[in-house]
């Protein structure tokens, strides 16, 4: 009899293991990257970066493929990102608005400060705390082609090899915010978000690879976009979805009881799935005890009661040494630290 190889049982063992265990989703507060203090509440938003020598940016467009008015879109995508990424949020109220001021000779430089006189007529005009604007803002879109040899085996079965081209594309998006507060004159933040990423397609001749590519213009909207994201995830605590697996199946006599208490809580009915799990952890095996007392800390993750979820994924690894539980626990303590700090990110009045 041959036996199987390692890496290829682990493989089988985590099929398996998946079979046995459903998922189920949750909002989660994720902690911001700072605190920004608590008057400020609302938010008007504002792009700055417009370069102030256009014809500087229209001669950057013609050596980097950028087409006219590509950063403007970038730079509207960004905000659109932010604001995306406020709205899951119960700390900020965000103002967007249709300014546009001129920044540096080319924009990808920050330019000094705006007077604080300026900051203060946008946020009597839109009635807002606080001003966030994009002050500096740089896309490129490169692509480069490369040929390289692919083998094949013709209608005769015999191997023969072929040129075949690569387009490789790469994108780069940086983004610097400024974050002003009128009231005590203070520029709560400044920071640049850089994002970047590549990708690739082939082709039998070097204009089919470059075609085969989806397009650099989009990808990199979608890239301001995300930058626009991360930026609102820095200064303000978000709602995020995140998921959780619990065991659907158990063994023996107690198969039936899990499978029952799955099916409660797939239909949300997590308080008489928990009733059922409570009572296999004292009567089942250590198995199936283990499993249930796994599904007890999701079930009380969903309810809201971490400490409870953190002694029942305790009980579930460290006396009933179900595998599954050892990493969820070091998930439910880092959920804990973080609920902590989101909360004091948050104003005291919107606090739950």
């Amino acid at each position: 009899m041959k036996t199987i190889p390692h890496l290829l049982w682990l493989f089988l063992l985590g099929i398996s293991l998946q079979s046995c265990m459903h998922s189920t989703t949750l909002q989660v507060l994720q902690p911001a990257d700072m605190r920004i203090p608590e008057h400020l509440t609302t938010i008007a938003t504002i792009d700055r970066s417009k370069p102030s020598n256009g014809f500087v940016n229209v001669l950057e467009g013609l050596f980097t493929g950028e087409t006219i008015g590509q950063d403007k879109r970038g730079r509207l995508r960004a905000l659109d990102g932010l604001t995306h990424s406020l709205t899951r949020t119960p700390r900020f109220q965000v103002k967007p608005t249709d300014i546009e001021l001129e920044g540096t000779n080319t924009g990808n430089n920050m330019a000094p400060p705006l007077p604080w006189p300026e900051i203060e007529s946008i946020c009597q005009r839109f009635g807002t705390d606080a001003v966030l604007a994009i002050e500096q803002y740089d896309s490129d879109a490169l692509v480069a082609t490369q040929s390289f040899q692919e083998k094949y085996k013709d209608k005769e079965g015999v191997e023969r090899f072929r040129t075949r081209y690569k387009a490789i594309a790469t994108l780069e998006v940086t983004i610097g915010w400024r974050l002003y507060d009128p009231s005590t004159k203070v520029i709560e933040d400044e920071f640049s978000v850089h994002l970047d990423e590549s990708y690739s397609a082939t082709g039998d001749q070097e204009r089919q690879a470059r075609a085969n590519l989806p397009d650099p213009v989009s990808r990199s909207f979608d890239l301001s976009y995300r930058a626009g994201q991360r930026y609102g995830m820095r200064i303000a605590p978000v709602w995020i979805t995140v998921s959780r697996s619990f065991f659907a199946k158990g063994k023996g006599v107690h198969k039936d009881a899990m499978q029952q208490a799955a099916r409660l809580a797939d239909s949300d009915k997590w308080e008489e799935a928990a009733k059922i799990w409570t009572t296999l952890v004292s009567t089942a095996d250590i198995k199936n005890a283990g499993r249930a007392a796994h599904n007890l800390a999701v079930a009380n993750e969903r309810l809201g009661q971490l400490e409870k979820a953190v002694e029942w994924a305790e009980k579930a690894w460290l006396e009933l040494g179900n595998k599954s539980s050892k990493n969820y626990l070091g998930v439910l303590r880092q959920r804990i630290e973080d609920d902590r700090k989101a909360r004091s990110q948050l104003p005291s009045r919107t606090l739950p």
